[in-house]
This record gives structure tokens, sequence and C-alpha cells, in this order.
């Protein structure tokens, strides 16, 4: 008889396999990818809340229930961001790249807030 070898058993890697490649989450751990899609995600959230808000009956209900905890949330993943890429010898190499993303992140926060409050 023929036995096949088992999938998840330890085996000799092949030559030339660095880290990176054995990781199969590599690249979803990328901290300017997070924030960008971060942005993307808030931008279709208040577009939404937005198209929500056109009946003043239910308006305080949208900002409450549904706006107020996604800001905390988004404040929240922002000032995480933030840390990570502006901390020193993290992934963001230059002064000027990490108070750029510092910048981002900062407007981003005030732009929630700002947004919600003048909804």
């Amino acid at each position: 008889q023929h036995a096949m070898p088992a999938l998840n058993s330890p085996g000799p890697e092949p030559a030339g396999q660095d880290a990176a490649e054995k990781d199969p989450l590599a690249r979803f751990r990328s901290w300017r990818g997070f924030l960008f899609a971060s942005i993307a995600v808030n931008a279709l959230f208040v577009y939404g809340m937005l198209g929500g808000m056109g009946d003043p009956g239910v308006a305080i209900w949208y900002k409450s229930l549904v706006w107020l905890p996604f800001n905390v949330i988004a404040t929240a993943v922002y000032l995480a961001i933030m840390a990570r890429l502006t901390k020193t010898g993290g992934a963001v190499a230059s002064a000027v790249g990490r108070a750029f993303y510092a910048l981002l992140c900062g407007a981003m926060i005030i732009a929630n807030w700002a947004v919600l409050l003048s909804a």
C-alpha cells in the first residue's frame, strides 16, 4: 500500500524560504494598510450615516445608538494606529513619515467628531 504524507506534518522546509514567507498572515499585518482600510470604512460609514440623518425624528437615535459608539471605537483604532506608526524604530523610518501618520490619524479623529457634532 501507498501512504499519503500528512499535510500538517513537520518536514524539511524548502530552501530559501524566510520567516515572512512562512507566516501566511504577514500581508495582513501592515499598520499602514490597516490605517488606509480604516479610513475607507470610516468614509463609507459617514456616507451611510449622513443618508440616514434626513429624518429629524430619528436623527438623535442614529447619533446616540450608532454614530457615538462608532466614533468611540474609531478614535481608539486611530490612537492605536498612531501609537504603532509613530514609535521610533517602528515600521516608519523617517521623522517626516511619523509626523505625517500622526497628523493623518489626528485629523481623522477630529473629522469624525466634527461630522458627528455638526450632523
